[in-house]
């Protein structure tokens, strides 16, 4: 079937139609208010932030020191369970990509979220608009988790003992969920007369950089659909021996517990993150970003995301090798 020409019309008629125009590489402006509200199942202590669109009615993004911070004065309101719960004004620090700013926010206590129940936002903001949204909390249930460390596999097998989990995250059927491991090691040091808290992340694995002294740098944060990950134990050796670093003291490094942890992130969360990377793509050609927002009368995200813990059983003969103590009963 030949199409060659019929294909050579269509583009040929969307040029001509698109030189009738002036082009602009801008989206149309709008005047809206964006709504964040990010729930988490982890904590009974919830946030949200307000802020407006950065662009002018030409289009053109405004000098830094015109733009507008996040709204305060705002009236939100959270409903769930037959209650309401009115969120407060604070500020709270943030770090993103390697910047860390106190942002103005709103916050609420003592919202303990439960599976399959319904929950509402609503804001009223600074001139009347009122931006809401509703959503259900999803049922996810974690089973099925297993531990894989695979065995040699005859004479002279060589190769680097690995540690694989898998699980199964159920949602009850509904649309698909990103999940995000993280092997996480908690510890502490003994400092100037006090023990101080901390914590590591282990990561999945390493990737190569074109950096002149050839270093390595994490892969710890991908999100997929994948319910399974991986790592060697040369990279778990590897992050052991960054803790301490170059301190010859490591009697005073206390490892207290290790666990994977899984992050799922809802429906939404999901959509929301998928427009993004679809946008980000470098093989994605578009004019216009992708966006995702369930939020009436405004733009943003309303959605949350699910934590689950998965204590690990540690070697105390392991932890010795490295210098450091172990005492589980601190992590508890």
């Amino acid at each position: 079937m030949r199409k060659g020409p019929r294909v050579s019309l269509i583009v040929m008629c969307l040029i001509l139609e698109s030189c009738k125009s002036d082009f602009n590489i801008n989206a149309p402006y709008q005047d809206v208010y964006v709504l964040n509200c990010i729930l988490r199942t982890d904590t009974s202590i919830q946030y949200a932030l307000i802020s407006k669109n950065y662009f002018t009615e030409n289009g053109i993004v405004p000098p830094a020191n015109s733009i507008e911070p996040n709204i305060k004065n705002a009236n939100i309101k959270i409903y769930y369970d037959d209650s309401m719960f009115n969120m407060r004004d604070t500020t709270a620090l943030v770090a993103d990509s390697g910047n860390v700013a106190m942002v103005d926010c709103y916050y609420v206590k003592n919202l303990i979220l439960s599976p399959g129940k319904v929950i509402s936002i609503e804001a009223s903001v600074p001139g009347g608009d009122t931006l809401k949204s509703t959503i259900q909390v999803p049922q996810i249930v974690y089973s099925n988790f297993s531990l894989n460390f695979p065995q040699p596999q005859g004479p002279g097998y060589q190769k680097i003992p690995s540690y694989s989990w898998s699980w199964a995250g159920n949602n009850g059927g509904s649309a698909p969920i990103l999940d995000l491991p993280q092997l996480e090691v908690y510890y502490k040091k003994y400092e100037d007369g006090t023990m101080t808290d901390n914590k590591i992340l282990i990561p999945m694995a390493y990737y190569f950089t074109f950096n002149e002294d050839g270093s390595l740098v994490p892969v710890n944060d991908t999100l997929s659909f994948s319910t399974s990950c991986i790592t060697t134990l040369q990279i778990v050796n590897q992050s052991m021996q960054e803790i301490s670093g170059e301190d010859p003291n490591k009697d005073n490094y206390v490892i207290t517990k290790v666990k994977l942890s899984v992050i799922s992130l809802d429906p939404n969360l999901t959509k929301y993150y998928c427009a993004n990377q679809t946008y980000s793509n470098n093989f994605t050609v578009k004019l216009r970003q992708a966006d995702f927002s369930n939020i009436n009368g405004g733009k943003g995200i309303f959605g949350l995301y699910y934590v689950f813990h998965l204590p690990l059983a540690v070697d105390s003969l392991y932890i010795e090798s490295f210098g450091y103590r172990y005492d589980p009963s601190w992590g508890q």
